[in-house]
């Protein structure tokens, strides 16, 4: 019990986001997610009028959900000590959980995905842990490239001196399409995993930057967006020249960080999976380790030789380490494999892997658990 009181003060504190009233007037007996201690989790929803309630999680299978005489619908299932994303389908209209208020808020949308904690031992590497914690930032700045006002968000390591001889490392770490800069936080808890890597002596203190992955946000304005091929490499390009030229400069600024290749690293997820590639092949005179968790190769140029023109053997000198990973029932895996051919074909050193599971952070919360550990040795 006392894990589950843990678990839902933790989301109120991570997200700071209240749950939308969406449906009917809520029963005051709702409770959703439900979680037991055997990791049974009741998933309700009041909407009385509906014909037709889903249950939508991150393995894109449709949960039917079935309905009261008091006309909440309800469904029930046992899952693993996770993490979980999930919406409902009302009718076909996608929803987060209005009883639940912990939430991974999406970019531009006033919606989000709902979070359900299922609790686990405290050797998983995201559970809260009586640990020295660190300390979560937010910046705000204009971008001058692109043109808009956007956050930043900073983990520095738990007692983080601004004044230390050795300066510190960083991990400069994307998030997904349709996500933004809390992702990592809501959802990753790379706070959580970092505090507990450190504390274990796996991982090296270090600070991490979730800056935002776009560099046209007008893709995602209503009606106006645009979604081609065009605009990807558009949002991709100027997404590199603002991480370069405004990014690493202000955080070089504002913390004790190193300011050459040694001490920078990156990675990301999906998108910001494929971005961590794009920054870390085409620009490994200025980071060390690139790590890239079911990066989305598609959102790049189709054709590798275009997307990275220059990239042959040297790289292999230059950058020390390409971690690559990804679920083997991610949709993305065969478009991914591809590349990894190409690679091969290139004489490029990287290590790659496949693991059970889909495109989620079931998968990338793992990858980060262990991508972290390999930094800065």
């Amino acid at each position: 019990m006392t894990k589950l009181i843990m678990s839902a003060l933790l989301c109120l504190a991570l997200t700071g986001v209240k749950a939308q009233q969406l449906a009917a007037p809520l029963q005051k007996n709702i409770q959703s997610p439900q979680v037991e201690k055997n990791g049974a989790v009741t998933f309700r929803f009041q909407a009385p009028n509906a014909q037709k309630v889903l249950l939508i999680m991150d393995d894109a299978k449709p949960r039917l959900m079935t309905k009261d005489t008091g006309g909440v619908w309800s469904y029930s299932e046992n899952f693993a000590p996770d993490v979980y994303r999930y919406t409902f389908s009302v009718d076909g209209t996608v929803l987060p959980d209005p009883n639940n208020p912990c939430i991974k808020p999406l970019f531009k949308r006033a919606l989000g995905q709902s979070l359900a904690h299922v609790p686990g031992p405290a050797s998983l590497s995201w559970e809260l842990n009586d640990v020295p914690h660190g300390v979560l930032s937010q910046h705000f700045f204009k971008s001058k490239l692109i043109g808009d006002n956007r956050d930043m968000r900073v983990y520095t390591p738990p007692g983080y001196d601004p004044k230390r001889k050795e300066p510190y490392p960083v991990l400069y770490l994307f998030h997904g399409l349709t996500d933004e800069t809390s992702a990592w936080v809501t959802a990753g808890r790379e706070n959580i995993i970092m505090d507990n890597l450190i504390a274990q002596g796996k991982a090296k203190p270090m600070i991490i930057i979730n800056t935002l992955g776009y560099g046209a946000p007008e893709m995602f304005d209503p009606a106006t967006g645009q979604r081609s091929k065009e605009a990807y490499q558009k949002n991709e390009k100027l997404f590199v020249d603002a991480l370069i030229n405004e990014v690493i400069p202000m955080v070089e600024g504002l913390y004790n960080v190193g300011k050459t290749k040694k001490y920078r690293a990156v990675a990301g997820l999906s998108m910001g999976g494929g971005q961590s590639l794009d920054v870390g092949f085409n620009h490994a005179d200025l980071f060390d380790y690139m790590g890239s968790f079911s990066p989305a190769v598609v959102l790049l140029d189709p054709d590798f030789n275009k997307a990275f023109p220059n990239l042959n053997e040297s790289v292999n000198k230059q950058l020390k380490l390409a971690w690559i990973a990804i679920g083997k029932d991610d949709y993305l895996a065969p478009y991914d494999r591809k590349f990894i051919d190409w690679l091969k074909s290139k004489n490029i050193n990287h290590q790659y892997k496949e693991t059970e599971g889909v495109h989620s952070y079931q998968v990338w919360r793992r990858y980060l658990t262990e991508f972290v550990p390999l930094l800065f040795k």
